[in-house]
């Protein structure tokens, strides 16, 4: 399972019993930037009129209001965007992320809970584009089911979970920001974008088979495609360890025919160490492979590969500084389609990314990031609106400001 999501199921668990979260919490410690006798009256009435209805309807209701502005030195033109980047790839715009929502029913009223979380704005826009709704992809309405998905638990042995329907995807460390979850940076990683998929629609069982063990098998229609291309299911598995609440380590794969009936065979593995040696300190490793069948111009497969490292340090309750570095190798093409000059397939990038945090108040968070991108090929597209033609580097720095507030 991936590191934010963990807490984002703890929050809807408190929302789901009509406790506002933010109750759950001490107050922050008094800050020079603080907000809380201004936003964080806000909060408070926000918090009560939500606890209120959560209550009142017997469900768990959250989201966020996200908005950021993402600044590349290579200038790309416009409509041009940002190379190698998805949901913040927009150049020198300030940009309606998105509004979420999100609502939980526990499974302890009927046997089965569910979980539905809708988005609004660039986000949704950008996940319905990445998905095979249609034939083609082309621009969508800036509306969005994110998940929509059924639970409930089998009581065979130390009790069987079943989930189905339309869920994000458990490979990877990053997430499509949850209520409450957020990843540490503010911009996503090359495995994020482009070694693994958001999300799946089908089933997925899980059991513990040991208070330190957990296993996760299922089917979906595939990578980033509920509307299922090839009439022919992947699947989707995965195992938790989790020896100590200091340190965990989950791998999860998907495998299966991804492009046509009876097609090439895709497979993706990721792994995921999360340490936490120390309180303020949070440490995320990844490595992930993937590997598809006969897919390049010459017939032969093809391969990707990564590396990631994220720490994070929370310095006060209020202050977080985060350090993200990466490696990610595309051989054949297939994920980042080569040199844009020469046309040479075998493509390795890297990045760094410092990004620091600050709650103004226990609802509104307030980001800023810089990050260097590197490559041994020419795949960072450069541009101005003021030149007629376009040409590509091997570096690009971005610059990013995020402002989230959520309920």
């Amino acid at each position: 399972m991936k590191i934010g999501l963990i807490r984002g199921l703890t929050l809807s668990a408190l929302l789901a019993v009509g406790i506002p979260a933010h109750a759950q919490d001490k107050p922050l410690a008094p800050g020079w930037l603080s907000l809380d006798s201004s936003v964080g009256v806000l909060d408070g009435k926000i918090g009560d009129a939500k606890g209120s209805l959560e209550q009142a309807l017997g469900i768990g209701i959250s989201g966020y209001f996200d908005t950021g502005w993402t600044f590349s030195t290579n200038h790309p033109s416009k409509p041009g965007s940002i190379s190698l980047r998805y949901f913040d790839k927009d150049q020198n715009d300030l940009v309606f992320n998105g509004f979420n929502i999100t609502i939980d029913k526990p499974e302890k009223d009927w046997g089965v809970g569910f979980h539905i979380a809708g988005d609004f704005g660039r986000t949704a826009e950008l996940l319905r584009e990445a998905t095979l709704w249609g034939r083609s992809l082309h621009r969508e309405p800036s509306a969005e089911l994110r998940e929509a998905f059924l639970t409930t638990t089998i009581p065979i042995g130390a009790g069987l979970g079943i989930k189905g329907g339309l869920f994000v995807t458990p490979l990877g460390t990053e997430i499509i920001p949850n209520p409450g979850a957020f990843n540490d940076n503010i911009s996503r990683s090359f495995l994020f974008n482009l070694a693994i998929p958001f999300r799946h629609l089908g089933v997925l069982l899980n059991y513990p088979v040991h208070k330190m063990v957990g296993l996760s098998f299922g089917v979906v229609t595939g990578w980033d495609n509920p509307r299922d291309n090839n009439n022919q299911p992947s699947f989707l598995g995965g195992i938790a360890l989790t020896p100590n609440d200091k340190i965990s380590l989950a791998t999860n794969l998907i495998y299966g025919a991804e492009q046509r009936p009876n097609g090439p065979k895709r497979f993706t593995i990721a792994n995921v160490l999360t340490i936490k040696p120390i309180d303020p300190l949070a440490i995320a490793l990844e490595y992930t492979f993937g590997k598809e069948d006969k897919v390049t111009a010459s017939g032969r497969d093809a391969t990707w590969q990564g590396m990631a490292g994220i720490a994070s340090y929370s310095w006060t309750d209020r202050f977080t500084t985060a350090m993200r570095a990466e490696w990610f190798n595309d051989r054949d093409g297939a994920r980042i389609g080569g040199d844009a000059v020469t046309g040479r397939q075998n493509v390795t990038v890297g990045e760094v990314t410092f990004t620091g945090a600050y709650k103004f108040t226990k609802m509104l968070l307030g980001r800023a990031e810089v990050r260097q991108d590197w490559s041994d090929r020419n795949v960072f597209a450069v541009g101005s609106q003021t030149r007629a033609t376009h040409h590509s580097d091997k570096a690009q720095t971005t610059l990013g400001l995020q402002l989230v507030y959520q309920y």
